[in-house]
């Protein structure tokens, strides 16, 4: 007698935990360990320990700390995840779905569909969910559908909550930023309040009073680079902040012109609490939007000011002036904002003379700088970058008549396509029309049960065939689109471009990096279908 052997599937299994910053600050006051990380750890451990299925199974464990369930976009999960699409686990155990993810619709793709097609078994102790029991998929994800759906209103009835709570303690003068800002350090034991940083309080009382003698944002951050003094970026490192903002540099000390502007109008210097400037874009988003100054939360006379008001007032007035002439000035340069040098890819300034030309200072605010100091002409710029968009629409002019053509070949294909699945489809029609006259020679007494049975079973063969042709050719149908690029409509006028304007220049240019030897490089403002951005290189 032949032995049966069975194989048993060994798991390597992906605990994965998360620690919300909500359930963070829980656990430090002493009020929840619930959801902490050593809780969901032991939980899930324990919970594996007590199945012999999982005996001898290999446990990988992936953790994001103080991370949002909103969205995907957090590094332990996305390893996980990583993991899973390259075969090396094929089980996840979470201590509820909502530790996997809020987002009610991204989970389901997930549960239903992803980890299926994977072949990976999914449970969520707390929810009592083990895809193991739901084989086919959504027939039996009615109830974790429905809980995710309340985890996701949970998650944006809570963000509503905390933004309500902010603002309330914003209007009465807590200081609520995770960092305290240059010049200032927060109280020790009180995260919501401020006291001067007398090392850097200095520099920021002799920007403004060398700024309102006549000093420029050029000349005092030269100034400030020779000395060595700190920015705002350094002071942030020195006190072991590891958080990267959107700068161009996190690491170095350099102080330029941008840097000491946004110091001279930050209206906290007067010792205003300023909150709510910015706003997330929705629920989870990294992405924030500016908010109108009239929704901004202002409590002033809130910390100890580095300069006065009238000092303060000063400035701005001097800076308005500043911005109304530069605006005047350049709201009719062609290329206004948009060159920028190759090396520091810092804006080049532009020197009107008789012959108005572009230059790279960045030396002045880094004597240390190693972009070149070449002249580049703005007429040589304005006629390189004209030959650059005739060239490019009269490329896009030669892809329209082509994509014209195998559009009108493909428009005949698929008219034979769509002729061809009438055609089934009547087959199917008339399938249909001899299985009903089959059940009518039954009942006349025409033909026997058994034979009808045999009629109805070789109709369903044969139409069950015929639809997945059908599926075949409309997969084909589906192939046969031609994706037309939308930026041709962009171009296509340019083709004889004689003149140059501001105007057309927003529209197609995102930005030009010129280098040295008169070499430059043209960003174009639209994606292209094969390449994520399409480059102009041009010397």
């Amino acid at each position: 007698m032949a032995k049966m052997i069975k194989t048993l599937k060994r798991y390597v299994i992906a605990l994965y935990i998360r620690l919300s910053s909500a359930d963070r600050d829980k656990d430090e006051n002493g009020k929840d360990e619930s959801d902490s990380v050593t809780a969901q750890r032991d939980m899930i451990r324990n919970f594996i320990a007590a199945r012999p299925q999982f005996s001898g199974a290999e446990i990988i464990e992936f953790c994001d700390d103080g991370r949002t369930g909103t969205n995907f976009e957090r590094t332990g999960v996305a390893k996980m995840l990583d993991a899973a699409k390259r075969g090396q686990i094929n089980c996840i155990i979470v201590k509820d779905l909502s530790r996997f993810g809020r987002d009610y619709i991204e989970v389901g793709d997930y549960l239903e569909q992803i980890f299926p097609f994977l072949g990976i078994r999914f449970i969520a102790i707390n929810d009592n969910y083990d895809s193991i029991d739901h084989p086919y998929g959504s027939a039996g994800l009615i109830d974790v559908s429905f809980k995710n759906v309340i985890y996701d209103l949970y998650s944006k009835e809570l963000s509503e909550k905390v933004k309500t709570t902010k603002r309330q303690l914003a209007e009465k003068g807590y200081f609520l930023s995770p960092y305290a800002f240059y010049g200032y350090d927060k109280v020790p034991g009180n995260k919501h309040e401020l006291m001067i940083d007398e090392s850097t309080a200095v520099y920021v009382r002799e920007l403004f009073s060398r700024f309102q003698n006549g000093e420029g944002t050029t000349e005092l951050a030269r100034d400030f680079n020779v000395r060595g003094i700190p920015t705002p970026m350094m002071v942030k490192r020195q006190k072991n902040v590891t958080r990267n903002w959107n700068s161009k540099s996190h690491d170095s000390n350099i102080w330029s012109g941008s840097i000491i502007r946004k110091i001279l109008i930050d209206k906290r210097y007067t010792g205003v609490m300023i909150y709510g400037k910015n706003k997330r874009v929705k629920v989870g988003s990294g992405e924030s939007v500016p908010v109108p100054k009239e929704e901004w939360t202002v409590v002033p006379d809130m910390f100890p000011a580095l300069v006065t008001k009238e000092t303060f007032a000063a400035v701005q007035e001097i800076l308005h002036r500043e911005y109304a002439a530069a605006y005047t000035k350049k709201s009719n340069v062609i290329f206004y904002r948009k060159i920028q040098c190759g090396y520091c890819h810092l804006a080049m300034i532009r020197k009107e003379s008789k012959n108005t030309y572009y230059v790279c200072e960045t030396y002045k605010d880094n004597p240390e700088a190693v972009c070149p100091d070449d002249r580049v002409y703005e007429s040589e710029i304005v006629e390189v970058v004209l030959a650059a968009i005739r060239k490019q629409a009269q490329l896009f002019h030669k892809t329209e008549a082509e994509i014209q053509k195998k559009q009108d070949r493909t428009a005949k294909r698929k008219h034979t396509l769509q002729e061809r699945v009438c055609d089934l489809r009547s087959v199917i029609g008339m399938k249909s029309q001899e299985k009903m006259q089959a059940f009518e020679d039954m009942v006349s007494g025409r033909v026997t049960p058994k034979e009808y049975q045999t009629k109805c079973e070789r109709c369903d063969a044969y139409i069950r065939t015929t639809e997945t042709k059908i599926s075949a050719l409309e997969e084909q149908r589906k192939k046969e689109e031609i994706v037309r690029n939308p930026a041709a409509d962009m171009f296509l006028p340019y083709t004889q471009l004689r003149a140059l304007t501001r105007e057309i220049v927003d529209v197609l240019i995102d930005k030009i990096y010129v280098y040295s030897g008169q070499a430059i490089e043209i960003i174009w403002d639209f994606k292209d279908e094969y390449k994520e951005t399409v480059k102009e290189k041009i010397s």
